[in-house]
């Protein structure tokens, strides 16, 4: 049984997003200068970590290709043919990259001969999760048309769907939210970034049509 391809091509998914990266760690106080008289300092506080940078968010997948339309032309159909027009598939939507997580805060400054250390810096906050990028659409069916003179026994497997979209990328992930720094007292820890949204997914493709027709001697 002869066969005629002209299905689309799918379409191309779409590319991850960059995780995000780690934010700075918060620099340690310094330390006191005790016992304490009107010259000496106490030991200071620690330095705030620095906030997780955003994960950048997946592309969109590619929409596949249309098939292409085919007309078959004969005099008798006395033969079987396979044609395949189907829409290509759309690409899917890359994934967010994850949110950096934050900073450890800073330690507070040694206690040394003070009554005791230096507060703790809090924590950075973590980055948010990048976006999932949207599915491509699928490729339309292509339409088949078959004219003949005459049809004797001749069959025609056809194929003309619509391509499915492509599935939208996953969220991002949030980072976690950075360590408080030792000292008295301790620094608080970081809040978690917020995740990235999912992509949506693309729509499927129209149905082509096939018609066979017989013209008569």
């Amino acid at each position: 049984m002869p066969n005629i391809i002209a299905r689309g091509t799918d379409g191309i998914n779409g590319v991850n997003g960059t995780d995000g990266s780690q934010g700075a760690h918060g620099a340690k106080g310094t330390p006191g200068d005790c016992p304490w008289h009107s010259s000496n300092t106490n030991p200071t506080r620690g330095e705030d970590g620095g906030p997780g940078t955003n994960g950048s968010s997946g592309t969109n997948g590619q929409d596949g290709r249309n098939g292409s339309d085919v007309i078959l032309r004969i005099s008798d159909f006395v033969v079987g043919v396979d044609i395949d027009t189907r829409g290509g598939s759309g690409g899917n939507g890359g994934a967010g990259g994850a949110g950096g997580p934050g900073g450890p805060g800073g330690d507070g400054g040694d206690k040394k001969d003070c009554d005791h250390a230096g507060r703790g810096g809090n924590g950075g906050r973590g980055g948010n999760g990048g976006n999932g990028g949207r599915g491509g659409n699928g490729g339309d069916g292509g339409n088949i048309n078959v004219i003949a003179g005459r049809i004797t026994t001749g069959t025609v497997n056809g194929n003309a769907e619509g391509g499915p979209g492509g599935l939208g990328g996953a969220a991002g992930h949030g980072g976690a939210g950075g360590a408080g720094g030792n000292g008295y007292p301790s620094g608080s820890n970081g809040s978690p970034g917020h995740n990235g949204s999912t992509g949506a997914s693309g729509s499927k493709g129209r149905d082509g049509t096939i018609t066979i027709q017989e013209t008569g001697p």
